[in-house]
């Protein structure tokens, strides 16, 4: 039910919404995309093989974003970046993290409608 609420509400902004499998997102690195079922065992993600730590569903809605990025490349023929905008920063196709300036991190953000 959540899904078809969020995909009415995002449809008022003309936006489309995506499912994608979250099969192992909270168990894959993120940052090196090592996966395992002791990496997360709590809250916290730590990742067996490159020591990544962070918030479990953070790491996970990183993998998440990763899938749909890959799932739907189209860069087109100027190169342009491809990116998920997350509060705390950028995530590219390759999984590069930049993060957001402090200030970007605080309030609410014109281009992100409520739900």
């Amino acid at each position: 039910r959540l899904y078809e609420y969020v995909e009415y509400k995002a449809a008022e902004y003309g936006i489309t919404v995506e499912q994608v499998d979250p099969a192992n997102t909270s168990r894959r690195c993120s940052h090196c995309g090592f996966t395992h079922p002791d990496n997360r065992e709590s809250e916290l993600f730590e990742c067996l093989k490159c020591g990544y730590e962070n918030h479990a569903d953070y790491n996970a809605s990183k993998n998440i974003g990763l899938r749909y990025l890959r799932r739907n490349q189209t860069g087109g023929d100027e190169g342009a970046r491809i990116g998920v905008r997350l509060n705390s920063g950028m995530v590219t196709v390759n999984g590069e993290f930049s993060p957001a300036e402090v200030s970007a991190r605080t309030g609410v953000h014109a281009e992100s409608p409520p739900l």
